[in-house]
């Protein structure tokens, strides 16, 4: 799910468990004009990262504890702005019941998820 820093849903993308972070990435960012991407472990990658400079992307990705600078990367700012996207993820399974869709095809799925996301950017706009 591709969110803005003040919790504006832009863009999201669903694949199915088997599927890696970074194969969606190309379909997450497509129309994205933001160039600053915090993104989360899933997305660790020099392949990616330098992938996503050429075309004009800045991608950032904590490093795990036991790497080599984390602790300078891992900036407590940077993360505190990172967790934007999981807030996003918890208002969604507590205000709409997302991890339960009841969808018996792939199309219901792709319908419940758009009438979530829809109802979730309708709600940012009367809040802010």
């Amino acid at each position: 799910m591709l969110v803005t820093l003040s919790g504006y849903i832009l863009n999201y993308v669903v694949t199915p468990a088997s599927v890696h972070d970074i194969r969606a990435v190309e379909d997450l960012l497509e129309n994205c004009h933001h160039s600053h991407i915090l993104a989360d472990l899933g997305y660790l990658s020099h392949e990616l990262r330098n992938s996503l400079e050429y075309k004009g992307y800045h991608l950032w990705t904590p490093l795990r504890q036991n790497m080599a600078g984390a602790k300078q990367h891992n900036h407590w700012k940077l993360m505190a702005m990172r967790r934007t996207i999981e807030t996003r993820f918890s208002e969604l399974c507590t205000l709409f019941d997302m991890e339960q869709t009841l969808a018996r095809a792939k199309t219901g799925l792709q319908l419940r998820i758009e009438q979530i996301v829809l109802a979730y950017n309708l709600r940012y706009f009367e809040i802010n």
